[in-house]
């Protein structure tokens, strides 16, 4: 649902707004024990978005809080000229590689 939430936000987002489509990558790996996801797209940007999360993101963030407490980063970041980039990262499990 975590991964998702943050494509769906891409598309709705990043994509749907723009005249010229666009594309949205999505990767996923362990880095220090962490899981890291990572949903980029080359939409319009972060331009158009109020100040503050959406529902989407906002619903996440509770979900990732109740889950793993303090354990849990959810960093937006743009992407110049066009695009986002939504990067969740959490503790993974104990002996996955």
């Amino acid at each position: 649902m975590t991964l998702l939430t943050l494509v769906e936000n891409a598309v709705r987002h990043g994509i749907d707004p723009g005249e010229a489509g666009g594309r949205i990558d999505v990767d996923i790996w362990i880095r220090d024990g962490r899981c890291v996801m990572r949903v980029t797209d080359t939409g319009v940007g972060m331009r158009n978005v109020s100040r503050g999360l959406g529902t989407g993101l906002s619903t996440l963030r509770e979900r990732l809080k109740l889950a793993f407490g303090g354990e849990a980063q959810l960093t937006l970041t743009e992407i110049a000229p066009h695009g986002v980039c939504a990067e969740i990262s959490f503790p993974g499990r104990e002996g996955t590689k």
